[in-house]
């Protein structure tokens, strides 16, 4: 048994791959996909257990919405019109999506814990982007395992104060990245590994 749930694991992990080619078909209703991410985000682990990812799930017109109007407009504000023009392409992609999970940390929590524990206030920045980093990838796990393609975006630098304001979302949250979802039209390319003796070192 042991070996069957490590290979079933390890199979998640293998298919979970970057896909690009997405539409709206449908798999699961929203329901269950709000479930699903719900699931992955709660069991997250954290620095001092202190939980600070936050997430926003767009569906349906809101997800239109963010790759055809705030993303451009984003994009236009501080790299002009040819700029959306070039990315015109890799955006309607985006959009042919079936949704688009946004995935933020509460700056506020993180300072909270830096000001109680002074000590170690270098370092929850960093572990804070450890937190982000594993719901994001659970939760990527978690729907590839339902059918889904995704595939991860860093357009936060230029969205994320717009997103406060149309959501109404805190001051505090810090937009890390957008996991785009659908279903996956097209599989994923080739993938390469390096050697496994030069990523894990072995001392005994």
């Amino acid at each position: 048994m042991p070996q069957q749930l490590s290979s079933g694991f390890l199979n998640a992990i293998q298919n979970r791959r970057t896909i690009y080619g997405l539409t709206k078909k449908t798999i699961l209703p929203d329901p269950q996909i709000v479930q699903l991410v719900q699931q992955a985000v709660r069991e997250a682990p954290s620095a001092f257990n202190v939980q600070s990812s936050r997430v926003v799930i767009l569906l349906g017109k809101q997800h239109d919405d963010y790759w055809n109007q705030i993303v451009p407009a984003s994009l236009r504000a501080v790299a002009g019109e040819s700029a959306v023009e070039a990315s015109k392409g890799k955006l309607a992609g985006f959009a042919n999506g079936v949704g688009t999970i946004l995935f933020f940390e509460d700056e506020a929590l993180i300072k909270g814990q830096q000001q109680s524990f002074p000590q170690y206030a270098a370092g929850f920045p960093l572990w804070s982007n450890h937190h982000s980093g594993i719901a994001q990838i659970y939760t990527w796990v978690l729907l590839e395992s339902e059918g889904y393609g995704c595939n991860l975006q860093h357009y936060g630098g230029l969205t994320g104060e717009t997103l406060k304001k149309v959501y109404n979302l805190p001051e505090s949250y810090k937009l890390q990245s957008e996991m785009v979802f659908g279903y996956p039209e097209a599989p994923a390319g080739e993938k390469s590994y390096m050697n496994d003796n030069e990523r894990v070192i072995v001392f005994n």
